[in-house]
C-alpha cells in the first residue's frame, strides 16, 4: 500500500502553484505598506485570511517533495522541487515577518495595546495565537536580524541536517554475510529472540556511528552552537527554555516533568532485573532491553493488522474509527520498508481539508501495530482539529503525542482482551514495559544529555568526550540494572530528533503520562471521553496549560506526573504476579 499524493499536488501543478505563490508575495508586500494601528478589523480579517490561504499552499507546495523524498531519499526531481519550495519560502516569509514584527508593536507605524486588543479579536480561532505573538516581543530581535536568521538557518542548520540524513540513508550493514541495506531494517532485528543476533545488529548500527563519529559531532557541534548562541541573542536564560517557549509550557513545568521521571527510573530497574530472570540471565545487557519473551513472535499482515487497529478504535470512539478510516480510504498511508526509504514512521498533517499522511515501516510484527494505532492517533487527532484555521489546527508539542499515545493504549487493552495465550499476553505486557521504558525513561534522559551538552560544548567538547557524557548518562538512567556495552556511547549519533529539533524529546515522557493519567479517568468514567475528545478538537487555538486546568491537570505539579507512573507500576506488578 504505497500513499496516493495527487490529493496534495499533481507533480506537473508544482511550477503553476509556484507562479501563483510568487504573485501571492507580491500581494503581501501591498498588505504590509497598509499596515496601521488604525486599520479597520475587516481589512485585518481579510490580511489574515490571505495569510491563511498562502500558508496552505505553501503547504501544499513544500509537503509534496518532502513525502516523495521520504519513500525514495535518492530522488533527484524531488530534492530539486524541495530546494526550490524552500526558497520561495523564505522569500514569502521575509513579509510575514513584517507582519509579525508590526503585530509585536516592534516595526512602524507602531501597534498599540488597545489597536492590539480591538484587532486581534476580529478572529476567534485566531486570538490567543495573535496576543502569545505579542507577548513574545521579548525575545524577537530587530527586522534585519530576523532576516539574516532565516537564511542563516535555510542555508547552515537546516543542510547540516540533511547531509546527517544522507550520509545516514547511505549506510549499509553486514551481519555475517547477510547485507541489509537500511537502518529501519537493522533496527527490525533488535527485537530478535536470539540474542546474538540483537548483539550484531546494535553492534552494526554503532560501529558504523563510531567510524563516522567525527563527521556526526561536527554537525551536531554546528546544530548547538547555533540553537545556544540564538537563544543568547534573543534573551533566553537557557536553550531548552526556547523549546518551552515554543510549545507555551512553563519551565516549572518542564522541571517538574524531567525531576519526576528520573525520579521513577527505579520501576524500570525493577522490571529489567524480572526480564533478567524470564530470559534465564544474570544480568540484561543493553541489548536485551527490547528482547521478546518468547522465541517466536506473532505475525500480522497489513490487512490484519489494519482490522485490528480499527476495531480497537470503534470500541473506544466513533471518531478516533471515523477518522482512521478515513486516512485509509483515502490511501494516505505508505506502508512498507524501502531500500532508500527513510526509517521510522511518522504523520504529517498538510492542511485541514486533506486527510493526514502516514509513514510506515511495516514488518508484520506486534509492535508494528503498536506504531500504526500510534500514527494513526495523530492523524485522527488533526482530524479532530480540522475545523480550525490551517495555522491552528496542529496541538502543540506536548500535547501532540496524547492522541497517538492513547491510541496505542486502546490498542493495547485490546489486544490483551481478544487473546488467550498466557504466555503470549505476558510477553505483550513484558513489551509494553519496554515501550513505558523507551517513552518515558528513554525520553527522558535524552532530554537530560541535550541539556548538558548544550551547556558544555562552549567549553571544547570533542566527539569522544560528548560520547563519553552520553555513556554516563546511560549509566545513571540504568544503574546496576543493565550492563551497558562500551559501545552504546555512540548510540546519541543517531538520534535524529536530538539534529532535527533539539529538546523535542520531552514531548514524548509528556504525552505518555499525561495520556495514563486521561486514560485511566476514562475507564473510572466513560463520560470523560468528551472531554478527551473536546481537548483534541481544540488543536492549537488555545493555552495548553489552561486547556489541561479544565480536564483538571495541573502541569506545574509533581504529583500529578506521579500519577501517571503508577499504571507503569501497575503492569509490572502484574507482570511479577504473572
Amino acid at each position: 500500500m504505497k500513499w496516493k499524493l495527487d490529493d496534495i499536488l499533481k507533480e506537473n501543478e508544482f511550477d503553476g502553484l509556484y507562479k501563483e505563490i510568487e504573485k501571492d508575495g507580491e500581494e503581501l508586500k501591498k498588505w504590509v505598506k497598509k499596515l496601521s494601528p488604525k486599520m479597520s478589523q475587516d481589512s485585518f480579517k481579510k490580511l489574515l485570511l490571505f495569510e491563511e490561504e498562502i500558508g496552505i499552499k505553501m503547504a501544499r507546495l513544500s509537503y509534496l517533495p518532502h513525502l516523495i523524498e521520504a519513500v525514495n531519499q535518492k530522488n533527484k526531481k524531488a530534492k530539486i522541487m524541495k530546494s526550490r519550495a524552500e526558497d520561495l519560502g523564505l522569500n514569502i516569509s521575509g513579509e510575514g515577518v513584517k507582519i509579525g514584527l508590526w503585530i509585536q508593536g516592534k516595526r512602524k507605524p507602531f501597534l498599540d495595546d488597545e489597536n492590539a486588543k480591538r484587532l486581534f479579536s476580529v478572529i476567534d480561532d485566531l486570538e490567543y495565537s495573535l496576543t502569545r505573538s505579542r507577548k513574545g516581543a521579548k525575545y524577537s530581535l530587530e527586522e534585519r536580524e530576523e532576516e539574516i536568521i532565516r537564511h542563516k538557518d535555510a542555508s547552515g542548520t537546516e543542510v547540516l541536517d540533511e547531509l546527517r540524513e544522507m550520509i545516514s540513508t547511505e549506510f549499509s550493514y553486514k551481519i555475517g554475510k547477510k547485507k541489509i541495506k537500511s537502518q529501519a531494517e537493522l533496527l527490525a532485528l533488535v527485537y530478535s529472540p536470539k540474542r546474538e543476533l540483537r548483539e550484531a545488529a546494535y553492534k552494526a548500527l554503532l560501529n558504523k556511528q563510531k567510524e563516522n563519529i567525527d563527521k556526526f559531532f561536527a554537525i551536531y557541534q554546528g546544530i548547538v552552537k547555533d540553537w545556544a548562541y540564538e537563544a543568547k541573542l534573543r534573551g533566553y536564560k537557557n536553550s531548552i527554555e526556547v523549546r518551552n517557549w515554543g510549545n507555551d509550557i512553563p519551565n516549572k513545568a518542564v522541571e517538574s516533568l524531567l525531576s519526576v521521571c528520573s525520579d521513577n527510573r527505579k520501576v524500570f530497574w525493577q522490571y529489567f532485573d524480572w526480564k533478567a530472570k524470564e530470559l534465564g540471565l544474570k544480568k540484561l545487557k543493553r541489548s536485551d532491553i527490547y528482547a521478546p519473551l518468547m522465541k517466536i513472535d506473532k505475525n500480522y499482515s497489513f490487512e490484519q493488522a489494519k482490522k485490528l487497529v480499527l476495531d480497537a478504535f470503534g470500541e473506544f470512539s466513533e471518531n478516533f474509527y471515523n477518522g482512521a478510516q478515513k486516512i485509509i480510504n483515502d490511501e494516505h498511508i505508505d506502508v512498507n520498508p524501502g531500500e532508500n526509504k527513510r526509517s521510522g514512521a511518522f504523520c504529517a498533517t498538510v492542511e485541514p481539508k486533506i486527510s493526514p499522511y502516514i509513514m510506515l515501516n511495516f514488518t508484520g510484527k506486534s509492535r508494528d501495530l503498536s506504531t500504526l494505532a500510534h500514527e494513526l492517533g495523530h492523524g485522527v487527532h488533526s482530524l479532530l482539529a480540522n475545523k480550525h484555521l490551517a495555522s491552528v489546527q496542529q496541538a502543540n508539542l506536548p500535547l501532540a503525542e496524547t492522541a497517538s499515545t492513547l491510541a496505542e493504549l486502546v490498542l493495547f487493552e485490546k489486544m490483551l482482551s481478544i487473546e488467550k495465550n498466557k504466555k503470549i499476553k505476558k510477553a505483550w505486557l513484558a513489551e509494553k514495559m519496554a515501550d513505558a521504558y523507551a517513552t518515558i525513561c528513554r525520553q527522558n534522559y535524552f532530554v537530560k544529555f541535550e541539556i548538558e551538552a548544550h551547556k558544555r560544548m562552549a567549553e571544547g567538547l570533542n566527539s569522544e568526550k560528548l560520547s563519553m557524557m552520553y555513556l554516563k548518562n546511560l549509566r545513571e538512567q540504568f544503574g546496576n540494572s543493565v550492563e551497558i556495552e562500551p559501545i552504546f556511547a555512540y548510540e546519541w549519533s543517531y538520534i535524529s530528533h536530538i539534529f532535527e529539533s533539539p529538546f523535542y524529546c520531552y514531548a514524548y515522557n509528556f504525552g505518555e503520562l499525561l495520556s495514563y493519567s486521561l486514560f485511566m479517568k476514562y475507564k473510572q468514567d466513560k463520560s470523560f471521553l468528551k472531554k478527551i475528545e473536546k481537548l483534541l478538537s481544540t488543536g492549537g487555538s488555545k493555552n495548553p496549560v489552561e486547556l489541561l486546568k479544565g480536564v483538571g491537570v495541573k502541569i506545574e505539579e509533581k504529583e500529578f506526573w506521579q500519577k501517571g507512573f503508577d499504571v507503569v507500576k501497575n503492569w509490572q506488578k502484574e507482570l511479577e504476579r504473572l
